[in-house]
């Protein structure tokens, strides 16, 4: 039974408000960094061993804290960035109750070294579990500086909690890699165990702040943001593509300058990214979002992790339309896949991976002798000419121990008239294909390869273009489009009646205006049947009454609405079903077909799967894999 009601002892108090703000270390040096961020710091270094929980060190050359309001500081709700209620309806600094000095020293051991700009000597004040030890003067440069040691020291049960070293060392690592990203006009500096795990520029660039934190080849693949719209400001940049991840903890979105964690923003970038990264992976970003302070909640989460919006709706809008904007622009032929032939490893790094050729010998001694050489086909003349195979130059049949050496194996093939050979589908002398206008590269369709890949030479590179993925995005895009503008039915000249139950005319009545936007129209005809006027066009074929039911199917089985995104899902299966498939031999028209709409239409770089249309290999890279150049 709980005894009488009593008053907790501010010690009690104190550290009860601790575990709500200062849950780890990472969440001690959040508070820390963005005090120092509120005082103006151009330059915050933190330092951390053993993950945080042995020592932490917060140094910065903001304004300092005046002398006077040092013991002021370390109070509970003592701040001096708002005085009254009407101030919270614009909250413009990253912290604000005056919480976060008073919860750290109540569980640490706490030095704060502070000077100001008009002080000619800075102070220095020491607290362990929040009682004050000792404030004294100390010679220092302009700023502050927090040392924390012993985090936990005197909440054992809370210390229990905490992961090993090395878990909460990756907290503050992530903790750190937000401030980079939210603040490119700031220098930071993360010393873990001694070691500089990130320096940023403090240049204001985000640009710089991404290179800092993912490196160079994720700041060269990522796609720049830049627009607004109903209020909302939005730049940064976004990755797709290979730049895509397994899970969201890549998607940094920052509101006002601050870090915020979302489902509202992650699916609006996830909606303007779909078909733009491979299903099952997400996309990368790192997005400024301003917009007026009323607007946004920050005060909902004790680390304001999260916020609330008074229009999500309008915000998720504004955030899927911009970033759709922002990659639309971008064709497969403009950011092909690149492919890295040469080592990116040093020299002496071992091998990770062999691939183990047989050699000649070994196939000879274990070849049956009867085997016999075959003989290359003779030369044929097909709408796109046979190049000669692997077979009729090395034959995949075992060779016999008797076999001449493989340098005096030659094609079995007769003497042909130049004219008789294959010849490359775009002559040398034709006027080539211009990817964009106002602009003419050289550009040479070689061939295909495995009756799967299409052989473009383009702009120094040698362009791979997957057949499969090329005709299914275009059939895909060519029925959404014919989906959005209402276009994609066929009036019949005669209606087709079709039984259904009374379930399903109910279903029918209920979402009658999604099914006229994909083309089908039935309209009620006497009891238990409906009178079909217009019928899906799908690749310019009329579907059956059979489509009907499998409509209905749809919007009468449990959980089964029939929404726009099971719409999308079922257009994007019929166009992977209906598009050439790899393996399957075309022809020279169609082949240039599919080249020549890709330039025109300039198509999304990725299949509705999300996965890359083309990939491309330098001349360069060729030339350091065959030694022309040294890498």
């Amino acid at each position: 039974m709980p005894g009488m009601i009593h008053r907790l002892s501010p010690d009690l108090v104190g550290k009860i408000a601790a575990g709500e703000v200062v849950e780890r270390p990472a969440a001690a040096i959040k508070e820390m960094v963005e005090n120092s961020l509120d005082a103006g710091a151009s330059a915050v270094t933190v330092e951390i061993r053993d993950g945080g929980i042995t020592s932490i060190r917060v140094t910065d050359n903001g304004s300092g804290i005046r002398a006077d309001d040092i013991r002021m500081a370390f109070e509970r709700h003592a701040t001096s960035k708002i005085s009254e209620v009407a101030d919270l309806a614009s909250i413009d600094t990253l912290g604000f109750r005056g919480e976060a000095l008073a919860s750290i020293a109540a569980v640490a051991k706490v030095t704060c070294t502070t000077r100001t700009a008009n002080d000619a000597t800075g102070i220095r004040i020491r607290i362990e579990g929040g009682t004050v030890q000792a404030i004294e003067e100390a010679a220092c440069p302009q700023g502050t500086t927090m040392l924390v040691k012993d985090l936990f020291y005197n909440v054992p049960v809370r210390l229990g909690f905490l992961k090993k070293p090395a878990t909460e060392a990756g907290l503050v690592s992530d903790v750190m890699m937000r401030m980079i990203l939210s603040r490119p006009d700031v220098s930071f500096r993360f010393i873990s165990q001694g070691k500089v795990l990130y320096h940023s520029a403090g240049d204001g660039k985000l640009a710089s702040a991404v290179f800092a934190v993912y490196g160079a080849e994720m700041a060269r693949s990522m796609r720049q943001v830049d627009g607004h719209q109903g209020g909302v400001l939005l730049s940064g940049y976004v990755g797709i593509g290979e730049s895509g991840r397994g899970n969201r903890a890549n998607q940094s979105f920052f509101i006002n300058g601050r870090y915020t964690r979302s489902s509202v923003l992650s699916a609006a970038l996830e909606a303007a990214c779909r078909e733009r990264v491979m299903i099952g992976k997400f996309p990368t970003c790192v997005l400024h979002l301003t917009m007026p302070y009323e607007t946004v909640d920050v005060n909902v989460h004790p680390n304001k992790l999260e916020v609330r919006f008074r229009d999500e709706a309008a915000v998720a809008e504004a955030i899927e339309a911009i970033v759709r904007d922002a990659l639309r622009d971008r064709d497969a032929f403009a950011r092909p896949v690149p492919m890295t032939l040469t080592p990116e490893v040093a020299p002496s790094a071992p091998v990770t991976k062999k691939v183990e050729v047989p050699s000649m010998e070994a196939i000879r001694t274990t070849a049956p002798a009867s085997a016999p050489v075959p003989k290359a086909p003779p030369v044929s003349s097909p709408e796109i000419p046979k190049p000669i195979s692997f077979d009729e130059v090395v034959p995949r049949a075992p060779i016999p121990k008797a076999a001449a050496p493989v340098s005096d194996f030659v094609v079995n093939q007769p003497k042909a008239a130049p004219e008789a050979l294959p010849k490359p589908i775009i002559k040398e002398q034709e006027q080539p294909l211009s990817l964009f206008d106002g602009e003419a590269k050289p550009m040479r369709i070689l061939g295909v390869l495995f009756d799967t890949y299409i052989l473009v030479e383009y702009a120094d590179n040698l362009l791979m273009i997957d057949q499969h993925a090329v005709h299914e995005r275009l059939l895909f895009d060519d029925m959404m489009k014919r989906v959005d503008t209402g276009s994609a039915g066929q009036l019949l000249l005669v209606p087709l009646i079709v039984s259904v139950t009374r379930r399903e005319q109910e279903a029918l009545d209920e979402n009658r205006e999604l099914l006229e936007g994909i083309g089908l129209v039935a309209e009620p005809f006497g009891d238990g049947e409906v009178s079909v006027r217009s019928i899906p066009m799908i690749l310019g074929e009329p579907q059956s009454a059979s489509f009907l039911h499998e409509v209905l199917d749809q919007l009468t089985g449990e959980g089964r609405a029939f929404t726009a995104e099971r719409r999308r899902s079922a257009i994007l299966q019929l166009a992977c079903k209906h598009a050439v498939k790899g393996g399957e031999r075309l022809s020279e028209a169609d082949i240039r077909s599919l080249v020549t709409r890709m330039i025109d239409e300039k198509v999304t770089p990725t299949c509705p799967h999300g996965r890359p249309l083309v990939v491309a290999i330098s001349h360069t890279e060729l030339d350091k894999k065959f030694k022309r150049i040294q890498s």
